[in-house]
Parts: C-alpha cells; sequence; structure tokens
C-alpha cells in the first residue's frame, strides 16, 4: 500500500527530538548533527564464506594479539561509534585524558535504528540472523502496578508453544512475531505467579505495548539475589580491560552492597580464549565472597589469541547452561571483548542459541566492545545486547571527542540524569542498581531527555531551527517502537499551546514552517495537505486548547487515511520554549514514540 504524509495546516506545528516512552534511556550527546550511537567504522570485508547457518561470513587474516586495536593493513581502527549519516569517522588518536571510560547505547530504545543498522551490515559482517523485525512487549504487573520479575510466561499460537520462559526485574517479556508463523495474527499468553494464573490473549497487529495485570501482590524479597557473570576474553590484548577490573571489583562490590535494598550479590567469571591457546574457557563459580573472587579475578592474565576472532561461543554455552544462576533475583552478564567471535568452526551451539536461551532464563546480557572493536564484533554484540534486553557498551581510551575543541554547537542533545561517558565500572554500577531499582519503591529516574537549540552569533537563526529539526526528525524515526517505511502515511495535528496568546500562535506557526521544511528532505515521510481538518477537528468536538484526547486523534487519523499521528503542546518558559510531540499510531491509538525540546526565546518570533 502506498503510503503518504498528510500535512494539515492549522495553527501550530513543531516537532523536535524524541524519546521512547517504554524504553530505557540512551547515552550519547548531539552536538551539530552528531548521534549518540557507535559510528560506522571503515573496516575490511573479508570473503564471503559458503557457510551453513550464519549470513556475511567471512575470513580473517592473522594478527598480533597484542593490536586489535588495528586494521589488518596497520592503520587504526576506528572507535565504536556510528553516525546517522553514512560518513566514516576515524577515532581521534591524540588522547586528551587517560583511563578507560565506556558510552553505551540502547537498541531497544532506538529499536527502529537498530533495524536500519542489522539491515545495512548484514553483508558486511558474519553473523547469525535473529528475527527481530517485529517486536511486541508484555508487561507482568501485580494488583498495585508494580512490575513482577520472574513471572512464568507462556506464548501460543496455532496450537504450539511459541515461548515459554521468566520477566525480567521491570516484568517485561520481549515476543517476536516475525520469528514464527507469518500466518498468525493472534496469540495467546498464560502466566503464573505465586499461585496466580492469568489467561490473555494480543494481536499481532495490535498495541506494541501490552499490560498483564496478576490479582495478587509482588512478593517481598528482604535481600534480592543479584547474581553478576563476567564473560572475559583474556587473550593478549586485553591487558588494560582486565588490569581495570581488578583494581575495581571492590568498588563495585562496595556500592551495590550499601544500597538500602541491600542485594544478595554473587560475583562469577566466565574466561575465554581460542583454540591452541592454554584454555578455550574457564568457569569461575559465582560466589558471595568477594575475597574469594578478587582471588580468582588477580589470577587472570592476558595471553594467547592469535588471530583475530576468538571462541566467544564457547563461553557463551558455559555462561547460560554450566553456570549456577539464581532462581528467583535478577541475573546479569557482561560480555567483554575486543574481538569478534569465530563463526567458522561449525559449533552447534552458536551465540544465536545462547541470546534465546537467555532470554527464556531473563538473563540480562551487556555487552562491552573495546579497543577498537571492528564492524563483526560489534554486530554480534549488539545482537545479543538488543534480544536480552542488555545495552552495548563502547569503551574509549582518552580519545578526543568530536564536540572537544572549537566552536560551541547551536543544537546539543541532553539525556537528563543519565550519563554517556564514564568510565567502566560505573556504567556496570548503574546497570545494576536500574534493575534493583524495579523490585523497590524508589526506582532511578534519569530525566527525560530532549533537544536544546540555543542561538550562537556564527548561526543563521533559520539554520539552527533547520539543524534542530533534521535531528528531531531522525531521532523521532529511530525511536519509534515500530519499523517506519519510506513514504508511510502520516498526519500533523496543530500543536496547541498550553496558554493561548498572540505569541504563542505565532512562534507555533514559525516553528511550523521549519518543521514542514524539514520533514520534506526525510525520506520516510511524503507530505500531502489536508483542507479539511478544521471541519473534522470540530465533527469530534477536538478542543484547540489542551491535550488532543488519544482516541480522538486516532479517529481523524483514520478519516484521513493516515498510519502515523503526530500531535503535541507548546509551553512558555521565561527563557525558552518547551515542546512536547507524540508520535501516535492510528489503528490502535498507541503513542509510539515521544520528543522533549527546549528553544531559546531569541530563536522565537
Amino acid at each position: 500500500m502506498k503510503k503518504t504524509l498528510l500535512i494539515i495546516p492549522g495553527i501550530l506545528i513543531f516537532f523536535i527530538f524524541v524519546s521512547f516512552t517504554s524504553c530505557g534511556s540512551r547515552g550519547g550527546i548531539i552536538k551539530g548533527d552528531e548521534s549518540s550511537v557507535p559510528r560506522d567504522r571503515k573496516e575490511k570485508s573479508g570473503k564471503i564464506n559458503d557457510m551453513e547457518g550464519a549470513s556475511g561470513m567471512s575470513d580473517f587474516s592473522s594478527k598480533d594479539p597484542a593490536k586489535k586495536s588495528e586494521e589488518r593493513d596497520g592503520s587504526p581502527r576506528y572507535s565504536a561509534s556510528l553516525k546517522k549519516s553514512d560518513s566514516r569517522i576515524k577515532r581521534e588518536s591524540t588522547p586528551s585524558a587517560s583511563g578507560l571510560k565506556a558510552g553505551y547505547v540502547d537498541d531497544n530504545r532506538q529499536y527502529n535504528y537498530f533495524i536500519d543498522f542489522l539491515k545495512k551490515y548484514e553483508v558486511e559482517a558474519p553473523h547469525y540472523p535473529l528475527k527481530i523485525g517485529e517486536r511486541i512487549i508484555l508487561k507482568v504487573m501485580d494488583s498495585m502496578n508494580k512490575s513482577i520479575p520472574n513471572a512464568s510466561v507462556k506464548i501460543s499460537g496455532g496450537n504450539r508453544i511459541l515461548f515459554s520462559g521468566k520477566s525480567y526485574a521491570d516484568g517485561t517479556v520481549m515476543f517476536f512475531p516475525s520469528e514464527h508463523d507469518a500466518s498468525l495474527t493472534g496469540y495467546n499468553v498464560q502466566v503464573e505467579y505465586n499461585q496466580d494464573v492469568l489467561n490473555s490473549g494480543f494481536s499481532r497487529n495490535g498495541k506494541r505495548d501490552v499490560d498483564l495485570i496478576m490479582k495478587v501482590k509482588r512478593a517481598d524479597v528482604p535481600s534480592v539475589p543479584l547474581d553478576i557473570l563476567f564473560i572475559l576474553d583474556t587473550t593478549g590484548s586485553m591487558g588494560e580491560e582486565i588490569a581495570r577490573l581488578k583494581t575495581t571489583i571492590e568498588i563495585i562490590h562496595l556500592n551495590l552492597t550499601s544500597l538500602s535494598s541491600k542485594p544478595k550479590i554473587r560475583f562469577g567469571m566466565v574466561l575465554y580464549k581460542d583454540k591452541r591457546d592454554a584454555y578455550i574457557t574457564k568457569m569461575i563459580p559465582f560466589t558471595e565472597s568477594l575475597e574469594t573472587f578478587r582471588e580468582s579475578l588477580n589470577e587472570v592474565e592476558a595471553s594467547g589469541g592469535g588471530d583475530y576472532p576468538e571462541d566467544l561461543q564457547s563461553a557463551l554455552y558455559d555462561a547460560v547452561n554450566n553456570m549456577k544462576w539464581n532462581s528467583g533475583g535478577i541475573r546479569l552478564a557482561f560480555i567483554i571483548t575486543d574481538a569478534s567471535p569465530h563463526l567458522d568452526y561449525g559449533q552447534a551451539y552458536t551465540y544465536k542459541n545462547a541470546a534465546e536461551d537467555s532470554r527464556k532464563q531473563a538473563i540480562k546480557i551487556f555487552s562491552v566492545g573495546t579497543g577498537g572493536l571492528n564492524i563483526a564484533g560489534e554486530y554480534v554484540l549488539r545482537q545479543i545486547a538488543q534480544y536480552t534486553g542488555g545495552k552495548y557498551i563502547f569503551l574509549t581510551y582518552g580519545e578526543r571527542g568530536e564536540s572537544e575543541g572549537g566552536k560551541p554547537g547551536s543544537v546539543s542533545h541532553h539525556t537528563g540524569a543519565n550519563f554517556v561517558t564514564d568510565k567502566l565500572e560505573t556504567i556496570i554500577m548503574r546497570f545494576a542498581k536500574v534493575e534493583l531499582s524495579y523490585l523497590t519503591s524508589q526506582p532511578i529516574e534519569d530525566g527525560d531527555p530532549y533537544f536544546q537549540a540555543t542561538k550562537v552569533d556564527f548561526e543563521e537563526k533559520k539554520d539552527t531551527l533547520k539543524k534542530l529539526f533534521d535531528m528531531a526528525i531522525s531521532q523521532l524515526i529511530d525511536y519509534s517502537s515500530i519499523a517506519i517505511a519510506d513514504n508511510t502515511t502520516s498526519a500533523v495535528l496543530p500543536i496547541t499551546p498550553a496558554v493561548r496568546s498572540k505569541e504563542s500562535d505565532l512562534n507555533s506557526e514559525y516553528f511550523t514552517e521549519h518543521l514542514i521544511h524539514s520533514l520534506s528532505t526525510s525520506k520516510k515521510f511524503k507530505m500531502v495537505e489536508r483542507k479539511d481538518l478544521q471541519k473534522l477537528l470540530k465533527e469530534l468536538e477536538m478542543q484547540m486548547t489542551g491535550l488532543v484526547d488519544q482516541k480522538n486523534a486516532s479517529k481523524v487519523g483514520k478519516m484521513m487515511g493516515a498510519e502515523m499521528l503526530i500531535v503535541g503542546n507548546l509551553y512558555q518558559k521565561d527563557k525558552y520554549y518547551e515542546v512536547f510531540v507524540k508520535l501516535l499510531r492510528v489503528e490502535t491509538a498507541e503513542i509510539i514514540a515521544v520528543s522533549r525540546a527546549r528553544i531559546d526565546i531569541s530563536l522565537g518570533l
């Protein structure tokens, strides 16, 4: 079906940065047109092998294990950061500070972007396909709307069990209809928790977020079991990462045990190298004793690893199947590596199997790419993290950032209380605290992310606003909880000011012009005018002040033949305008993305 974007003339329109209402935080500071996600790296493509099961399998040349941060031709690798433009960005070679630091991306939050990322590199990067093209997030909650962890969830369709597993700490279970029979249009779900059983159903074409409310209250656990497993590449080039973990494990333990929830923490490790090394894998069992774990960690040394890839798949088999995970708490794993996995060993148990089994057991895997990891490695690590509900973390070594030095940017990306670049141990602690917060009465608040446009002398007002809207539209597309095809049919309703005035009306119309200009350059949207909008709004008694009702807005969208609708509100503060814009899926009247922006007063009329 051909899709078109309907733009409705109205009093006010404006469009800006998007944050996903149902997903976690995304790391990154954007200056100008830059994104926070890992950059595209310039990688040399190996020839394609005819290997069963894996896609894009390429040959890997040998290299010095101490030089995984270099290209095969000796030139430096690019840093693990992906810009939204297709330009290839080289990592700065001159550090402005020392120390192992980390940034991260949440590919479940930027879901649509991640789908595009997988398509873009599916030939270049050796991988096993994980069919995540459609995603529905189920959330199990108790009678007080608190998340329920470790509930037993079974999803069936066509008289078959399609998924059987546990809910994560936040009560969620991700279900991917694209993994199953395309003829199925509906599914049944059964949830069991504390002798309470809930039977329900949901549609393949229905809402992307489905709440499952149990009749019982969530059981209070005085000391939540928290298992943290390090899946650690110990080949020759991993010396700095291993040393860092040795010096910070006590800090990690101290910070987590000092929480008011008093979690029962166990650390464990699966060490791995490659064939012909001292060992392929070595398991360090979970232990509550920090001293015992530290003694084992102190014995770990970086050595071996003659070629670039390592045997991550063997490590994942041990991590998922042979480690004795807790059954009633939180289960987190951190893969730390600077190499892609060997996919040419013909192993029966692959990283795909490990990701599937982890999701069933509610083991959340965070993957950490270090030392200029190539696209083959990043691709696989991001697949694993996204599929299991984790995040992809990329390490830096004190490099200069693109925003360091030079003129200040006119448009910046603010991620609330969420940090973007920090030490690895701080990010590990942060993620563990977030998981624990789901089971307490004091959840961690990241704050709402937003774009901010500021007037600068060297840039004209119209150029600053064009930059802002371009970035906002890109973010809106990226953060959609469903895939947005090119030329998607959408309609824009007037954004209504919270307080009507001549100034707010004029500025809404002014911002609308810039929005339309930016939308006209997006391949995702095709604009078509609708002249009878006011009549439709009047028929539905939709007020032009306050929030537009989602169901009424959806009715307007259906009358126009639109699949997506954009609605929002404008607020005027002392020094800036604040705009909230929602992307609404017409078929389900469901908000699938929310944006927030602050625009300096001087950029208005």
